[in-house]
């Protein structure tokens, strides 16, 4: 038995060694079509790696960020300061126009004193 079969092997080897290199071929093809090379593999690691990376350094910034509530408040506050800022600059437009009325009443009667 084993020997008629090493026999039909013997006969149709070339014809059982196409079929087989050609299903290789095709089983091959299969494979590089429903699994990725290992280069490609490693790259989209890296990016994936790299993404992660970029990720973590944007969480940890978002982490100090003011929130809505809290930019809320601080435009009130620069709002209030604006406000008082204007207030002072308002009081001290009217002080320096005080001052230049009582320096020029204070010239004026130092030269009329100085004619007389």
């Amino acid at each position: 038995m084993i020997e008629s079969l090493f026999e039909y092997f013997g006969k149709y080897w070339g014809f059982i060694g196409s079929v087989i290199s050609v299903f290789c071929a095709l089983l091959m093809a299969w494979f590089s079509t429903r699994f990725t090379p290992r280069i490609e593999h490693e790259k989209v690691i890296q990016k994936v790696a790299e993404i992660d990376k970029r990720l973590s350094e944007t969480e940890m910034q978002l982490e100090y960020m003011p929130t809505r509530d809290e930019l809320h408040a601080l435009d009130k506050t620069l709002t209030g300061l604006g406000e008082r800022f204007g207030a002072m600059e308002q009081g001290i437009r009217r002080l320096e126009t005080k001052t230049d009325m009582l320096l020029e009443n204070e010239l004026s009667q130092a030269h009329k004193g100085g004619h007389q």
